[in-house]
């Protein structure tokens, strides 16, 4: 007899779902389904001695896939309007507010039923809809309200290791934002309920502000409301690289235990069996609610209804029958909640609780409450390891440990933040006085997490291992479990670190990668050997806000990279810098080289009516970035036409800026590199002007390849000068470089019209490939000298 039939079930299920994503036929299914269904009979009907009829319920598994298959298929679904607009259109919408989120500047609201207007007059359903509202006006839940503003589509995520904007709404079924000019109500009903649980969360929201102080309050609001609004910025990245960035999150757990615990209170005062589970899980019920029904609270109520359900009719609870049970219902409403990290970090993190502690105490008995803590915190870090790796590409050395003194204080810490946040709303003397507690846990737990990041190899960068590996990293694991419920040998654990090795070893880095990152209208361009050196050329952006925070440097981390060896500026206009000046600043990359051009710009000025010509050496911006690097311990370098760096096979040759010319332009003085790898030739000229493009004529025509008259020198790659502008690039400077392909990075519907349509002219009429940043995303180039690759993010 097969044990825990829904566990193979959600099994099924999951299976279905992912068919869907790899949009694999309908019919396809009919293979696996005839092989379970072959399958069964044989171990039902001819090998009796394996199953019986009472594993049946395997006749159903093709049917649960099947079912996966076509939930999944619906939500992928597109809505009907998005042919109608290509990413914004000014919108006239009806709906209702299901959900209020206010914020320090402006309000969020998320409507549904909605009613869609375009400028067309044709008007569509969407079922969910997020706007953004620059006042907090005074609407509840349930009120019908009329938006005027502008509709946009998610954007999807255009480089490595980035924010998925699209995916992130999608797994809360959410089709599109709207940012609002006007609101105004439609229909005043409202749901008293819900409005009276959104008071009491705004209202706790305000007690937690005024008992705590600013960090701490940001915590418990996190913590216990799931508002994250307010959290501390170094605070959520102190608790991510010490691996308790858990505490941040609704508890499942705490939940649970709070629902337990007024249940057993009822029964005590002789409530009788339904009510006490009736009230119980009501109380549940509404902090889902008040939380938005977070992925852990969706969790802990369905695993805690199937607890009562077990207790009612006087069954056994099973923690991975029920762990499988509510992953299918929550997945049957939305099949996307699997691509959720928050939803496979839960259930990963109670899965390894399940399944690797059991062996941790087979092999080592815990004999005390400390051991037991160690092997909870150890079970549930195993096994979301890869996830962890996956989504935040970091691993915390000591998170364990440090879990250790973290996680039993929890309890008591939610204890005391609820006590002090309900009497806090009566008296806030008294809560003030309550929440003693949690303030001073809450300050261990950061001095706790600075004192782990000051100890040597505190956050290894592992970056986002390849799928192959998370693959043998779960067989290893389930290798791992089987084999010690067999035989018990502690030798077993060699497994379990041979699973890690696996996950965290370092990949070969083999010949050189490029790649232009998308950063909208900007520059960022990253280079790594076959050695390790990094290089960085430009990064800054007009157009996307903390471009280095939110774009680069996830980038890297997921490659496994915390640090750029050389940060090389063409120039300081704020799309070239803005990204390196935020790396500089950051803890979690360390830049080493900065390089700037050595040049001298001539400016122009009136005295008396007529023109004055002055030197400058440089501008205040290249004074802002040495003082910034000097701050940082970065070493400053200087580059001008002539020198190069060499790195292996790698040989970067400086062709622009000229020492000893006078430029009248910045952008004419940007740096332009030389970059050759075995016979793979790339030339990056940053925002290069006609004034800088004769002297790369001179330099490539005559200097460097005959000193008589010029000639073409074939280029594999150019990154195209100033995002395609029609007044750089000229088709006598095309005819000397004769690229292959040609790299365009620009922002979608820039003020500028980049790239221009003659500058595009002039590369077909030279035969150059050339490919745009905002239609391809990042776009990554491998070569080993002799041939090269060339991958667009977006087509993957």
């Amino acid at each position: 007899m097969i044990k825990r039939p829904f566990l193979w079930g959600i099994v099924a299920f999951v299976g279905g779902i992912l068919f869907a994503l790899k949009k694999i036929p309908l019919p396809f299914l009919l293979i696996p389904s005839l092989l379970i269904w072959l399958f069964t009979y044989l171990l039902i009907y001819r090998f009796k001695k394996y199953l019986n009829r009472k594993d049946s319920f395997l006749w159903i598994l093709p049917l649960l896939m099947l079912l996966g298959f076509l939930v999944m298929k619906d939500q992928m679904k597109p809505p009907d309007m998005d042919t109608a607009f290509e990413d914004k259109a000014s919108c006239i919408l009806t709906g209702k507010i299901n959900s209020i989120a206010k914020r320090e500047k402006g309000c969020i609201y998320y409507l549904k039923d909605n009613r869609i207007t375009l400028s067309d007059d044709k008007t569509y359903p969407v079922e969910n809809i997020i706007v953004y509202a620059k006042d907090h006006d005074d609407f509840k839940i349930g009120n019908l309200v009329t938006v005027s503003g502008t509709v946009y589509k998610f954007s999807p995520n255009s480089n490595p290791g980035g924010f998925n904007e699209y995916l992130h709404y999608k797994i809360q079924n959410i089709s599109y934002k709207v940012y609002s000019e006007n609101i105004s109500l439609t229909d005043s009903s409202y749901s008293i309920f819900r409005s009276a649980l959104h008071n009491l969360k705004e209202r706790l929201i305000n007690t937690y502000i005024k008992i705590l102080p600013d960090k701490e309050a940001g915590v418990l609001t996190a913590m216990i409301l799931g508002e994250k609004y307010l959290l501390d910025d170094e605070i959520k990245n102190l608790y991510q690289e010490n691996g308790i960035s858990h505490i941040l999150a609704i508890s499942g757990l705490h939940i649970s235990m709070l629902g337990a615990v007024i249940y057993y209170f009822l029964r005590k005062l002789k409530l009788g069996l339904y009510i006490s589970s009736a009230v119980s899980l009501m109380f549940i019920y509404c902090y889902g609610i008040l939380t938005n029904f977070s992925v852990s609270t969706n969790r802990a109520l369905v695993m805690y209804i199937i607890m009562l359900f077990a207790n009612l009719i006087g069954k056994t609870y099973d923690l991975l029958s029920a762990l499988s049970l509510s992953a299918f219902i929550i997945l049957l409403q939305n099949p996307m909640q699997l691509f959720h990290a928050g939803f496979l970090l839960s259930y990963g993190a109670i899965l390894g609780i399940a399944l690797i502690v059991p062996c941790l105490n087979k092999l080592f008995e815990a004999k005390n409450a400390i051991l037991s803590g160690i092997y909870v915190s150890a079970g549930a870090q195993i096994f979301t390891l890869p996830l962890v790796l996956y989504y935040f590409f970091q691993l915390a050395s000591y998170g364990v440990i440090i879990n250790m003194l973290v996680v039993p204080l929890s309890s008591l810490l939610m204890v005391s933040a609820l006590c002090s946040g309900i009497f806090g709303m009566i008296s806030l003397p008294i809560g003030k006085f309550l929440a003693g507690g949690a303030n001073y846990i809450l300050i261990f737990y950061e001095v706790l997490c600075r004192l782990g990041t000051n100890l040597p190899l505190s956050l290894i960068t592992a970056g986002r291992p390849e799928r192959l590996r998370i693959v043998i990293y779960y067989l290893l694991i389930f290798i791992f479990i089987a084999g010690v419920q067999k035989y018990g040998k502690k030798k077993l654990l060699i497994i379990l670190a041979l699973a890690i090795v696996v996950l965290i070893y370092p990949k070969n880095r083999e010949g050189l990668t490029v790649a232009v990152l998308d950063v909208g209208q900007g520059d960022a361009i990253f280079m790594e050997t076959e050695n390790g050196t990094t290089f960085l050329i430009d990064g800054g952006s007009m157009d996307v806000e903390n471009v280095g925070i939110y774009r680069i440097r996830p980038y890297l981390l997921s490659r496994g990279i915390d640090r750029i060896d050389y940060a090389i500026v063409t120039h300081a206009d704020t799309d070239h810098i803005s990204g390196i000046m935020e790396l500089i600043k950051d803890n979690k990359i360390t830049v080493y080289n900065l390089v700037l051009p050595k040049t001298v710009l001539i400016k122009y000025g009136y005295e008396n009516g007529e023109i004055d010509m002055a030197v400058m050496a440089k501008s205040d911006t290249y004074s802002r970035l040495e003082n910034l690097a000097e701050r940082y311990n970065v070493k400053t370098m200087y580059i001008k036409a002539g020198d190069y760096i060499k790195e292996g096979k790698l040989e970067i040759i400086c062709l622009n800026p000229v020492e000893g010319y006078n430029y009248f332009s910045e952008n004419a003085a940007s740096t332009v590199l030389s970059v050759t790898y075995g016979n793979f030739d790339m030339l990056l000229t940053g925002d290069l002007e006609a004034e800088g493009e004769e002297l790369i004529i001179s330099m490539l025509g005559k200097n460097r390849l005959n000193k008589e008259k010029r000639m073409t020198y074939n280029y594999d790659v150019l990154k195209v000068a100033h995002h395609g502008s029609g007044y750089s690039t000229s088709k006598e400077f095309l005819e000397i470089v004769k690229p292959r392909f040609s790299l365009i990075s620009c922002g979608k519907n820039n003020r500028y019209g980049h790239p221009h349509k003659e500058l595009l002219e002039r590369l077909d009429e030279i035969g150059s490939n050339y490919f745009i940043t905002y239609e391809t995303g990042a776009i990554t180039i491998c070569t080993d000298g002799d041939r090269m690759v060339l991958d667009e993010y977006l087509d993957k």
